[in-house]
């Protein structure tokens, strides 16, 4: 009988035991690493790198199939490569712990984009995947599709926070929750989509081994879910190691300290000891850093905050830059506290006093085009026995002029007839200018939200006219995507439909009531601030009452806080001047994107004298908001004199930190 050595016993249990002892898991964030290729941005066709972001393993860990949490939430900024997360947390699933997945993203656009530009990508150049995800190119009913992505034990669907069909009715395992600020509030006869999201997890409560992934950048304090869903969990932030005092600190941008023109030269002033840590220190630092929580406990699910003080995806000068170029455009502040910062910002919901815009009213005669002005644009808020319109001159940064306003009294049920033949009359006008030129109006829209069928017919076949729907929400854009309306009054269908273009009156009325509370040079300043309001002599105490007639007001909505606007009193001209901002954001228009250059392309075109170019481009005085002057000065001295402490939102007080 032969007998086996020892170390011929030892092999054949090493082979037993790999076979029979299964091997250690592999958490989403070794097997990205080691697997995931990189779908877009500079570092496509990478492997992921997880030095870039080094706060992405955390995160992703916390979602792997042997983690304790159900759910995960991140409020971020832009420019922080977390949306790999996502994608490198599916997809590892997909081999790790296969099952039933979604992705719920916020429009169908979106959702189109994720597939074409991130997920496809991300599993065709990664070998792994590529190997167990069906084709698209399969003939059979087991391949996949752009937004149905099938491999053997699951499949990953993606869905459309607006359609109700595309979230009910479907048991989920795990889900992401993409951009949830851009989500909307309600879906018609369904309520809350997020509640829908949640229902998909029933059949995994008694097992309690569903996982729910939510991360959005988000919006406006008090209407914002990410924020929400964030002050629910522990509040954890990424924090370094003061290389001054060693003690553990996240970094806030109250803290960094740049020059007012580049170079920026920026860098932190540690809070707990004011050792200044200059942009060379900056990844090093972060990469040893980590995640803590704020506000730990046992039922507070993690939450992550990220921004791009702490991304090294971007630079600190980056965000100087930034900064500065928002200084005085309520809608760039708003964009660099959400984009930049990851923090939601505070509307102010007040309305301006009506008689104090009064007061500041100023000589130019009615239907002329003051000096200065270069696009006109009119509005229309059709009511059932008239219409209130108003037109608008736009100049250089978005200054405008009231060059019209008034009440056409009237019928409002024959597009060819009563108030509407007098609105023709208005649109077909032409307004004088300074230079003894004469110009019709570049875009005018009428409010469809009334006698819509009556509306699309009147604009139908008229050249640059609009027809236009307020649509609720603090996500939505200042004008939409246009969608095409082919039935007429009498309920038939018609061969040569109109467009209807959805307007974002919420963040509209928002940015036009920020541009009232400015001062320009009638209060003393140099300069008109960008998107100062002018009003003209002729305007009577019934528009500055109206234009001042909502504000913002705290209501609950299906369970959630929410910021809605409302009125208290007649609001027509204000759905005028919001839907000439609105106009002004036309594709083929685009004021708010137009450089100095643009402007004074314009306004040769216009014919503009050559001598009066001077006065109309003068460049402007580079400061920043009188209140952060104010912060800055009581500062105390830092180590490079010339740097100021940049304020968010100058006072802070617009800030939820």
């Amino acid at each position: 009988m032969i007998t086996p050595s020892r170390a011929a016993i030892a092999v054949v249990a090493g082979v037993l035991a790999a076979v029979i002892v299964p091997p250690e898991p592999v958490t989403p964030s070794v097997w990205a690493r080691e697997n995931l290729v990189v779908p877009d941005g500079p570092l496509a066709g990478d492997l992921w790198d997880p030095r870039q972001t080094p706060y992405a393993p955390a995160i992703m860990d916390a979602l792997a199939p042997d983690s304790p949490y159900n759910e995960v939430v991140v409020r971020k900024s832009a420019q922080t490569g977390l949306t790999t997360v996502m994608v490198g947390w599916l997809c590892s699933s997909m081999l790790s712990a296969p099952c039933r997945m979604m992705i719920v993203l916020p429009t169908i656009d979106a959702l189109n984009e994720f597939s074409a530009e991130k997920l496809t990508p991300a599993i065709t150049g990664t070998k792994a995947l590529r190997d167990v995800v069906a084709p698209q190119t399969s003939r059979s009913g087991d391949g996949s599709t752009a937004t149905r992505k099938k491999f053997p034990g699951g499949s990953l669907v993606l869905a459309n926070a607006n359609s109700a069909s595309d979230l009910s009715s479907k048991t989920i395992k795990y889900i992401g929750c993409d951009e949830v600020d851009r989500w909307p509030d309600e879906l018609p006869g369904q309520g809350d989509p997020m509640e829908l999201v949640d229902a998909r997890f029933m059949a995994f409560r008694a097992t309690a081994d569903w996982k729910k992934f939510v991360i959005s950048t988000p919006t406006v304090e008090g209407a914002s879910r990410i924020d929400d869903a964030f002050q629910r969990g522990d509040q954890r932030h990424w924090r370094i190691r003061c290389p001054g005092c060693t003690e553990e600190i996240a970094l806030q941008f109250e803290h960094l300290k740049f020059n007012r023109e580049p170079p920026y030269r920026a860098y932190y002033a540690a809070q707990c000891c004011g050792r200044p840590i200059e942009a060379h220190e900056r990844a090093a630092l972060i990469r040893a850093g980590r995640f803590v929580a704020d506000e730990p406990g046992p039922h507070r699910p993690p939450s992550f905050h990220v921004d791009t003080l702490t991304s090294l995806l971007v630079t600190w000068d980056d965000i100087a830059a930034k900064w500065w170029a928002a200084q005085g455009d309520e809608k760039k502040l708003s964009a660099f506290v959400n984009l930049w910062l990851g923090r939601t910002y505070r509307v102010r919901g007040d309305a301006p006093e009506w008689e104090r815009l009064m007061e500041r009213r100023v000589a130019y005669a009615r239907r002329t085009i003051p000096a200065g002005g270069l696009v006109l644009t009119g509005f229309a808020d059709v009511q059932g026995a008239g219409i209130w319109y108003e037109i608008v001159a736009w100049g250089r940064d978005c200054v405008s002029w009231c060059v019209d306003a008034g009440y056409i009294d009237g019928e409002t049920d024959d597009a060819a007839a009563g108030a509407f033949a007098e609105l023709a009359r208005v649109i077909e006008r032409s307004y004088p200018d300074a230079y003894g030129r004469r110009w019709t109006v570049d875009a005018f829209g009428v409010d469809a939200g009334y006698n819509q069928h009556v509306v699309t017919t009147f604009v139908r076949g008229r050249p640059d006219c609009y027809a236009c729907k307020g649509q609720p929400g603090w996500f939505q854009p200042a004008i939409g995507t246009a969608t095409p309306v082919d039935i007429n009054y009498k309920g038939k269908k018609t061969k040569n439909g109109a467009l209807l273009w959805p307007v974002g009156n919420y963040s509209l009325k928002s940015l036009f009531y920020a541009r009232l509370r400015k001062d320009g040079v009638s209060a003393g300043a140099d300069v008109d601030p960008p998107g100062y309001c002018h009003f003209g002599d002729f305007l009577d105490e019934v528009y500055f009452r109206q234009v001042t007639s909502e504000s913002v007001v705290v209501k609950k909505r299906g369970g959630r806080t929410t910021r809605v606007w409302e009125e208290h009193g007649p609001n027509h001209l204000l759905d005028c001047r919001v839907g000439n901002m609105a106009l002004a954001e036309l594709p083929h228009l685009g004021l708010s994107r137009m450089t100095e250059d643009d402007w004074k392309r314009l306004a040769t075109e216009r014919g503009v004298p050559e001598a009066a170019l001077d006065d109309l481009f003068r460049p402007r005085p580079l400061a920043a908001p009188s209140e952060a002057e104010d912060v800055a000065e009581a500062a105390p001295k830092q180590p490079r004199g010339a740097a100021v402490m940049a304020s968010v939102l100058a006072t802070l007080s617009t800030l939820n930190h």
